[in-house]
């Protein structure tokens, strides 16, 4: 089976695994703050602080922001991983759903219209596309989660520099992930000292909105740094595929999703009108095609967005692996000869 993710790691990954364990600091120290100090620069931000997870990104980000004021309507997209659903939950704020456009980035007419609704607002990159709705003035505090599309860029201007916050993730599937993390960048210091604060339960005060055991290891920061280092090349390797998938379905009866060449190619994602279906045939064809996302978000509150659930109804994902060899490539383009 062909899977749909695949991070790359070679020795340089163990031996900096090896080098951590063998250095006696698994947890918190130099090889977080190092990170911490690439990803800010990359980012275009003056402070960062790494977390475990980028869910805990997300949530802590939210209790910084309702440090100063109240955040009680946090807007998401409706057509997005649940990590984001689940950190506006546990603040305790109501998410609102924002609904996607046929290219699955944000209905902007929608979004315009409940941004003055709204006390702060996540946007994503979906799957590696830019979101151009972050580069825009928002009237509330703006989250730009860069997960997905690390690496990308708008204009002159890196991926993860936009908004009030950005938050990144180095869950292993990501196009910066080991294995698990996360990070809370901001060029305002009063907001990732809050984290900072907030992520060490054993020295957080009580006067802080939250405070839990969310640092971020070494060990996890040393693969991170491993897949940071090869990611300019990963990117290319996964646009020059998405590329050739382009050329194999030619004359095909489906829609590419549209995406640009500033974004980092991070999935290959179709229309076809039964995507079930389509994902089945695949798995018969020892691929792991998938939906992009499990379900909507707004479907898991039980509120609809027609555009979501469009999406849900017509979109698969296809694996574009950085290392994917010759034999694989070949499996996969007599799979869509065949299942598309």
């Amino acid at each position: 089976m062909i899977p749909h993710s695949r991070p790359v790691f070679g020795a340089d990954s163990a031996r900096a695994v090896n080098g951590v364990v063998h250095g006696g600091h698994t947890a918190r120290g130099p090889v977080s703050v190092a990170l911490e100090e690439r990803v800010a620069a990359l980012a275009g931000r003056s402070y960062a602080a790494a977390v475990d997870s980028g869910t805990s990104a997300l949530m802590l980000a939210l209790f910084a922001l309702s440090v100063d004021r109240p955040v009680h309507r946090v807007g998401i997209p409706a057509y997005a991983c649940r990590a984001l659903l689940h950190a506006v939950r546990a603040c305790g704020a109501e998410p609102v759903f924002m609904d996607c456009s046929t290219d699955l980035r944000l209905d902007s007419a929608q979004a315009e219209a409940l941004a003055p609704t709204l006390d702060a607002v996540i946007l994503n990159h979906p799957f590696g596309m830019i979101e151009p709705l972050v580069a825009e003035d928002w009237p509330c505090p703006v989250i730009e989660d860069m997960a997905q599309a690390a690496g990308g860029r708008i204009g002159e201007h890196n991926i993860g520099s936009f908004g009030d916050i950005s938050i990144a993730s180095f869950y292993a599937t990501k196009p910066w992930g080991g294995a698990y993390g996360g990070m809370v960048l901001s060029s305002q210091p009063h907001i990732v000292d809050q984290v900072c604060l907030m992520r060490n339960a054993d020295t957080a005060g009580v006067s802080l909105p939250y405070a839990g055991n969310h640092q971020m290891s070494d060990v996890h920061a040393a693969l991170a740094t491993c897949r940071l280092e090869g990611a300019p090349v990963e990117m290319g390797h996964r646009s020059a595929l998405a590329a050739r998938y382009d050329d194999y379905l030619q004359g095909k009866d489906i829609e590419l999703v549209r995406r640009e060449a500033s974004g980092n190619h991070y999935r290959y994602i179709v229309r076809v009108e039964h995507a079930a279906q389509v994902i089945e045939a695949f798995q018969a064809h020892d691929v792991a095609a998938t939906h992009p996302v499990e379900l909507p978000l707004s479907r898991l509150m039980g509120q609809a967005c027609p555009g979501a659930d469009l999406a849900q109804q017509q979109c698969v994902s296809l694996p574009l692996l950085a290392d994917m060899s010759d034999a694989e490539e070949d499996q996969m383009r007599k799979a869509m000869t065949v299942c598309l």
